[in-house]
């Protein structure tokens, strides 16, 4: 069911914002971001999302070598990391790391003379990462990594269907719109929360979505598997396993995150770092 326990309860209410700032323009804030995503420094997410915040101020791009999608919070202490950096279009000047989105965080903001920005946004995931998702999530683990290290955050992720092509040019207006929004004084939150912000599967100049704040859903995902190949060995057997849940299939509950993506809102969670059981005996030491 739907998490209905959050600390930020005033925040969560619902928004219409059909047309803002969408008709009127961004608004000018001058602010240094730095942003990184999960697919990698050529995925055309990253590019999107440098476009939507150049208006808004400076973007310093921190992003992987390749891919490294749905592989969670990993980081590396334990084998140096190596740091590419070259002018890549659209961004100029980046740093390319062979590392985890969680990562290229701790190297944008300690690595020595980083320079530490206003914001931190990953993204833009071509893929929602909701409810559950932001267990397995590297964009979430980006976010999260940014405000355990005490930088106010974001992650973006659009819905994805099979009937539905991304159109980055207008995803990108969406993103300065919710990134404007929610990087104001009224929306922006307390140390040891980020926001986690999903996009449905439609990018309409004409009919912007709703924005919605929502509570994160805790349902399972339709998880099951089919047999891929069987490969006989010398003791026996090989079993090649193919996921095959549908994602479209996943639970969904009451007015949590999940039901507003799939009814073509944006919706906004604000996560909380603290993930101590809040209605247990814990002894006091």
């Amino acid at each position: 069911m739907c998490n209905n326990d959050g600390t930020r309860t005033s925040r969560i209410r619902n928004l219409k914002l059909h047309h803002h700032p969408t008709t009127a323009g961004p608004q000018k804030i001058t602010m240094k971001f730095l942003i990184t995503n999960d697919d990698g420094f050529d995925a055309p997410g990253l590019a999107a999302l440098y476009e939507a915040l150049a208006p808004l101020g400076e973007v310093r791009v921190v992003a992987p070598a390749v891919c490294h999608s749905a592989k969670g919070h990993a980081v590396n202490t334990h084998s140096p990391i190596r740091i590419e950096r070259r002018e890549v279009a659209p961004f100029g000047p980046i740093e390319i790391v062979e590392s985890s989105p969680a990562d290229c965080i701790r190297v944008g903001l300690c690595a020595p003379g980083a320079e530490r920005p206003d914001f931190v946004v990953a993204g833009i995931n071509p893929g929602a990462n909701l409810g559950v998702d932001l267990f397995y999530s590297g964009t979430a683990a980006a976010a999260r990594e940014s405000a355990i290290l005490g930088v106010p955050s974001l992650a973006l992720s659009r819905y994805i269907r099979a009937d539905h092509s991304v159109n980055w040019t207008a995803l990108s207006q969406h993103v300065t719109r919710i990134v404007s929004l929610l990087t104001s004084d009224e929306h922006r939150l307390d140390t040891g929360h980020f926001w986690n912000v999903n996009f449905p599967a439609i990018d309409d100049d004409a009919h912007p979505p709703d924005i919605t704040f929502a509570t994160q859903s805790l349902l399972a995902h339709d998880i099951r598997f089919r047999p891929a190949a069987i490969q006989p060995d010398g003791n026996g057997s090989v079993t090649m396993l193919e996921y095959a849940g549908e994602y479209k299939s996943r639970g969904k509950t009451g007015t949590c995150d999940v039901s507003h993506v799939f009814e073509n809102r944006i919706v906004a969670t604000p996560i909380d770092l603290c993930t101590t059981a809040k209605h247990a005996s814990v002894a006091k030491s």
